[in-house]
């Protein structure tokens, strides 16, 4: 009799297993999840499986490494569908919560968000779990993101003025604005190197104390970004990805161009890059895709993961968690999905927990924002925010 395998069948003419997603429809026992039967997360159902005990026994004592990989690989599904602790707080911050960072330097916890008045806020836990303003980079601009290298946090806004604010943690108070003439869109900090992007280009910025600039042409407001090794990659409004390569001219190579030529175009809002070769890209109309950079004429991706919502909105938490082996992302419709980054098999919570308060399993009172997954003293956690209130979902220990 043989072994029941998550997202595997059994061909008994042929005596091998073959993933799901190729058997025929008129026999496949899992029906995979569609954009219309995603309306309510908790409502896809999945058919029995295999009994975490026994997934466990194969992971342990299987002969075939692929069947011990899937096996792990199912056991960590199982737990992030199914967390520990989900706890709830208020913040105390002026505006709507824009952007969140959690990080460690010295052995010391450190937290930022940012929220909608320009306002950057901070506490050290858990000696001080007091938020604090630390500064204000404009009024009427958001703090649009928030990332750290070494002890430099950087934070920067969105809106009618354009600051860069750089925060070195090891000297206590200190703190430098930076103003630009140029609507910023988005910055990450990353190995040393900040990026800031502007309207309809992007800025690469060598070293935020020389602050020595360089234009990377885009033709079209940069709405993401990401930096990898030698690599830049920007998202634009126009739904162009392009790649830029800093040892050579900083001249962009389109990637997955030819993928709009049945489709109308929409706006790039989310790159991460996975494994070295692979590019996680979501956009405005809802398509949450990863494609393969070894082929950057291809147009057909690689996975794509089903269920996730939206229609217009900019602004959506997303995260991988550290094995990246599992993507979460909020939707337009106020819920938080997770999926097999290698499958794009949906995650779904235990059934008898699809009525209670599993984060998996509900619906928020609106739009989550801001996502991050961290290591904590409790072991792995999601943090998600919207409004002035911050989720925590503990998994604990891997």
């Amino acid at each position: 009799m043989p072994i029941e395998l998550p997202g595997f069948y059994f061909d008994k003419e042929r005596n091998r297993y073959f993933p799901l997603s190729s058997k025929p429809p008129s026999s496949q026992s899992i029906r995979p999840p569609s954009t219309s039967d995603s309306d309510d997360f908790g409502q896809i159902k999945q058919s029995p499986k295999v009994s975490s005990w026994n997934v466990a026994e194969i992971a342990r004592t299987s002969h075939s490494s692929s069947k011990r990989h899937q096996a792990s690989h199912d056991l960590l599904g199982r737990q992030y569908s199914n967390p520990k602790r989900f706890l709830e707080r208020d913040i105390p911050i002026f505006g709507r919560m824009k952007s969140f960072l959690t990080m460690s330097l010295d052995g010391a916890l450190y937290r930022f968000i940012g929220d909608s008045r320009g306002w950057l806020f901070s506490c050290t836990p858990p000696s001080n779990n007091i938020w604090q303003a630390d500064i204000n980079l404009h009024a009427e601009s958001e703090v649009s993101s928030i990332s750290a290298s070494g002890s430099r946090c950087v934070a920067t806004s969105f809106g009618p003025a354009a600051k860069l604010a750089i925060q070195d943690l090891h000297i206590p108070g200190y703190a430098v604005l930076i103003s630009d003439r140029e609507e910023v869109v988005e910055k990450k900090l990353q190995e040393n190197i900040p990026n800031k992007w502007a309207a309809k280009k992007a800025v690469y910025m060598n070293d935020v104390d020389v602050l020595s600039i360089k234009d990377l042409e885009t033709k079209s407001d940069v709405f993401a970004v990401r930096q990898h090794n030698n690599m830049i990659f920007t998202g634009c409004r126009n739904g162009s990805i392009l790649r830029f390569d800093k040892r050579l001219d900083y001249h962009g190579q389109k990637l997955y161009n030819d993928r709009f030529l049945n489709q109308q175009r929409t706006s790039v809002l989310h790159l991460e890059t996975i494994a070295d070769w692979q590019l996680l890209i979501s956009h405005m109309n809802g398509d949450l895709m990863i494609f393969d950079l070894r082929f950057p004429r291809e147009n057909s991706p690689l996975v794509q993961f089903r269920g996730h919502r939206n229609t217009y909105t900019q602004k959506l938490g997303i995260a991988l968690d550290p094995s990246q082996e599992f993507l979460f992302a909020a939707g337009e419709d106020r819920q938080i999905r997770g999926w097999s980054v290698q499958s794009g098999q949906l995650l779904t919570p235990p059934y008898e927990q699809q009525n209670t308060d599993n984060p998996f399993a509900q619906t928020f009172p609106s739009v989550i924002e801001t996502m991050q997954i961290s290591s904590e003293p409790e072991g792995l956690c999601l943090w998600a925010g919207h409004d002035r209130t911050l989720y925590q979902v503990f998994w604990g220990r891997q």
